[in-house]
């Protein structure tokens, strides 16, 4: 007899898996010597291009393992609703809303991918005179995807995550401290990080939610699945 599969389960590995994921991805792109896969603006969107042309096949090979990333996160928001949907039918609005969020970050990530894979090996190969014209185009795409990379962030690590985490606290489904822990991630990544580009300080602060938010996932996700397992062991028939 096959055993049924839940989403939450599903879901739950997702979540584990992000992490190392997460892990592969950032070091083939630090390898790649680009450093992040959104680039910025200006002269240093002009290096990154240059090294991304140098480079294309790590820093490409890193960027589509975050792509990955992403869909384990989205899988991983859905999963973990149906371990919190006891807390009200509000909770319908997280992987409603998580989806979105992941869909505009996964955008704002292939735009990169895709400036690798042309407009960075024709700015490295242009003549001087030309980079110009190719560094304009770039600073367009890189500012489009680091808009969209910002609205996604700000809708998940706003407004999702404290979302699981006020649901967390409430049904206590999982470990309150998860809950708290979410709850930081919304305070530093999400809230906070709206005012990131106004300080140095602020943008430094808020960065820590970067790394929570993934300790977030880890842990709800190893968490579900030990909520599985004594479950089923509440389950299991007594031998006779």
């Amino acid at each position: 007899m096959v055993e049924r599969v839940e989403v939450a389960t599903v879901g739950a590995w997702c979540a584990i898996s992000t992490v190392p994921v997460l892990i592969g991805g950032g070091a083939l792109l630090s390898s790649s010597g680009a450093g992040d896969l959104i680039p910025q603006t200006g002269t240093v969107g002009q290096k990154w291009l240059l090294a991304v042309a140098s480079a294309s096949g790590a820093f490409a090979a890193g960027g589509w393992l975050l792509i990955l990333m992403g869909y384990l996160v989205l899988v991983a928001f859905v999963g973990l609703y149906f371990t919190l949907r006891e807390a009200g039918s509000i909770m319908v609005l997280a992987p409603v809303l998580g989806v979105a969020a992941g869909v505009l970050v996964q955008v704002s990530h292939l735009i990169p991918i895709g400036m690798a894979y042309e407009l960075a090996p024709a700015f490295a190969a242009a003549p001087a005179t030309n980079r110009e014209v190719l560094g304009v185009v770039a600073d367009v795409l890189a500012a489009t995807s680091l808009v969209i990379n910002a609205a996604g962030n700000a809708l998940g690590w706003g407004v999702v995550v404290p979302l699981y985490a006020w649901a967390i606290l409430n049904t206590r489904a999982l470990p309150r401290w998860i809950g708290w822990l979410g709850l930081i991630v919304a305070i530093l990544a999400g809230w906070l990080g709206l005012f990131a580009p106004l300080s140095s300080v602020v943008n430094s602060i808020s960065s820590f939610g970067f790394p929570a938010f993934f300790l977030f996932l880890l842990c709800s996700g190893i968490a579900t699945l030990r909520r599985q397992a004594a479950h089923r062991r509440h389950l299991a028939p007594e031998p006779r």
